[in-house]
């Protein structure tokens, strides 16, 4: 684990971190070519993961891919858009060829679409914000999950691991983000479906962000708390708004074998917005 050290009053504390939780397991992680996919591209590097970099930002994906192999990790880029059907498929068979098998599925590609209310939206809109968000992680799953259930158990009692990331949004709607709210409510109840439709062999779980500054809202703290005031959100208890660095401890511990008897939850990470 790390080195455990007392304090004069004989009392134990942990001095330092790190173990490897993941050493030698193999991730995709979709939409990490930047914010909270990249946040969890490196953590996982940091505990030992090798990743495949999903982006539809080639850029983006190239630059999450260095910082990987920055830390002694193996890395890999495939650009290709979560909500199409070919691209999906051609990506996973793509790991297989490469890899030889896939640990971890993070769903994490989304968007927010433009904030209308519902009678306003555009059909245009709607399907990119479904299609990305619910769709893509339906698909990713699909495909993922098919070739996860043919594999050899090689870290415990599992086959793999698919961690989705939902929102705070997905459990109580949110105004003038309808089409967002409602695809985050469907990636928990897909979330739900897999893990019955899985188990034994693969656990599925989400995460649940609140109001983390990331690229969905320009990287600014300015825009995100204007967001929030059209949002009418409650206050935030820890007295902050999040980064994705504080998202990737969460998804770790899902890809560890620390959780492998949790599957079919949705997790809160957002400073106390939510409590169920």
């Amino acid at each position: 684990m790390g080195l455990i050290d007392t304090d004069n009053r004989g009392g134990i504390f942990l001095k330092e971190f790190s173990e490897q939780r993941l050493g030698g397991r193999i991730a995709l992680v979709t939409g990490s070519g930047s914010g909270i996919g990249r946040a969890i591209s490196v953590r996982y590097a940091k505990e030992g993961a090798n990743i495949i970099v999903n982006d539809i930002n080639l850029e983006g994906a190239n630059e999450t891919a260095r910082m990987i192999e920055e830390i002694g990790r193996r890395a890999m880029v495939i650009q290709a858009d979560v909500g199409k059907l070919a691209e999906v498929e051609a990506m996973i068979e793509k790991v297989y060829n490469e890899w030889g098998r896939l640990d971890i599925l993070v769903n994490n590609a989304g968007i927010s679409g433009m904030p209308y209310i519902l009678i306003e939206q555009t059909e245009e809109d709607w399907d990119r914000v479904i299609n990305t968000n619910l769709k893509g992680t339906w698909l990713c799953s699909k495909f993922a999950a098919i070739r996860m259930l043919e594999q050899e158990k090689k870290f415990g009692e599992l086959k793999g691991k698919i961690i989705n990331t939902a929102s705070i949004s997905g459990k109580t709607a949110t105004a003038h983000i309808g089409a967002y709210s409602a695809s985050k409510f469907g990636v928990i109840a897909l979330t739900q479906i897999f893990a019955k439709e899985l188990a034994p062999d693969i656990t599925v779980n989400a995460i649940c962000p609140g109001f983390h500054v990331t690229a969905i809202y320009l990287n600014s703290e300015e825009v995100l708390i204007e967001s929030m005031k059209t949002f009418k959100s409650p206050e935030i208890l820890r007295g902050r708004l999040g980064t994705a660095d504080d998202v990737a401890p969460l998804a770790a511990f899902l890809a560890s074998n620390d959780s492998d008897y949790m599957t079919g939850q949705a997790i809160n990470i957002d400073g106390g917005v939510e409590f169920h």
